[in-house]
């Protein structure tokens, strides 16, 4: 199973959160960077992932809002996709 942990506090702008997670779930078709980009890329995937993102702690505003859209759209996907769990610290 391949593991994948985001602590939100790590990351000042969205990009770097999806250039992360580019990286770590190496999907070289996440060309968007964007939140309907991951969406499609964590739909897709064909090995068992689980994915922590964990929210406490991260003090920007905007970060956060952000990262609890992803947060939205991460748990969506896993209601599609029997290969991803999806786990929200808070």
């Amino acid at each position: 199973m391949q593991e994948v942990y985001i602590n939100g506090r790590d990351y000042e702008t969205p990009e770097e959160v999806h250039e992360f997670l580019n990286d770590a779930l190496d999907c070289p078709g996440y060309y968007g960077r964007n939140l309907s980009a991951l969406y499609d890329v964590l739909t897709e995937l064909s090995e068992d992932t689980r994915i922590v993102l964990n929210l406490s702690d991260v003090d920007d505003d905007g970060m956060i809002e952000f990262l609890e859209r992803m947060a939205e759209v991460m748990t969506d996907a896993a209601d599609e996709n029997d290969y991803l769990e999806i786990e929200i610290e808070q």
